[in-house]
C-alpha cells in the first residue's frame, strides 16, 4: 500500500440515483471512491456485492483493507421500494425490502467501522426517506418500516462508535428523480409535491451535497443526526 494513498469511500448502491450523484461528488472531492452494487458492471472502481449477502461483503471490505489500508467514510445507499398496499405485502416482500435496506446497512457497518476504527476515524451516512419522518403517502409500509429501523440503526450505532471517532448520521431526503420515484404514479406525485414548500422534486446532486458534507472532516460534531433534505416538505 502506498503512503500517500487519499481518503478513501464506499457508497453502496452506487451505480444510480442518489448512491451515483454521491460516489461522483466524493471523487471530484478528492476522494477514492468504490461504488458497490449488485447490478453494476465490475472495474477497478465499481466492486459487484450484495450488501445483504455477509460473505459478500466482509469478502469487499477485506479487500480495501488489504488494497487500501484505510476506510474514511461509508455511504449506505442501497435500497429498495415497493407501492403495495398497507395489507397486501407479502412476507417476501417484506423480507426483501429489509435485507436491503436495513440489514444491508447493518452488515457494512460491521465491516466497514473496524477498518475506520484502526485509525480513529471515520464517517457513516445512511440514506433514509422522508417516510422515516412521518409516514408514506406513496410507499409500502414495509418501505416506511425499513428507514424507521434505519433511523434506530444510526443513532444506536453513533452513540456505540462515538469514542472511536466515528460519526454516524443519516440524511432523509423528500421524493428525488431517481428511478424509484419514476415507479409512482404520476397523479400521486403531482398531488404530493404541490403541497411541498419548493413544489418540485429535489435532484440527486442536491441531496448529495448533504451526504458529502457529512462524509467530511468537517462534520466533526454532527454525530448520531438524522438530517432532512426535504425542501420544507
Amino acid at each position: 500500500m502506498s503512503s500517500d494513498v487519499r481518503r478513501v469511500s464506499v457508497v453502496t448502491g452506487g451505480g444510480r440515483g442518489i448512491g451515483k450523484a454521491t460516489a461522483d461528488l466524493l471523487s471530484e472531492r478528492g476522494f477514492t471512491t468504490i461504488r458497490i452494487s449488485r447490478t453494476l458492471d465490475e472495474s477497478d472502481m465499481n466492486w459487484r456485492c450484495d450488501v445483504g449477502d455477509e460473505q459478500d461483503v466482509s469478502r469487499v471490505f477485506k479487500e480495501i483493507g488489504d488494497r487500501y489500508g484505510r476506510l474514511d467514510a461509508l455511504v449506505n445507499a442501497a435500497g429498495v421500494v415497493s407501492m403495495s398496499g398497507p395489507l397486501d405485502v407479502a412476507v417476501s416482500e417484506w423480507m426483501d425490502i429489509m435485507r436491503t435496506n436495513v440489514i444491508g446497512a447493518y452488515l457494512c457497518c460491521k465491516h466497514a467501522i473496524p477498518l475506520m476504527s484502526r485509525r480513529h476515524y471515520g464517517r457513516v451516512v445512511n440514506v433514509s426517506s422522508i417516510a422515516s419522518r412521518g409516514y408514506s403517502e406513496t410507499a409500502s409500509v414495509a418501505y416506511t418500516a425499513s428507514k424507521y429501523a434505519l433511523n434506530g440503526l444510526t443513532r444506536q450505532l453513533a452513540v456505540n462508535f462515538a469514542k472511536d471517532g466515528i460519526c454516524i448520521n443519516c440524511v432523509c431526503p423528500s421524493q428525488t428523480r431517481t428511478e424509484m420515484v419514476a415507479a409512482v404514479p404520476a397523479d400521486e406525485l403531482a398531488n404530493r409535491l404541490s403541497r411541498s414548500a419548493l413544489g418540485r422534486l429535489a435532484e440527486p446532486d442536491e441531496v448529495a451535497e448533504a451526504i458529502a458534507f457529512l462524509a467530511s472532516e468537517g462534520a466533526s460534531y454532527v454525530n448520531g443526526a438524522l438530517v432532512d433534505v426535504n425542501g420544507g416538505s
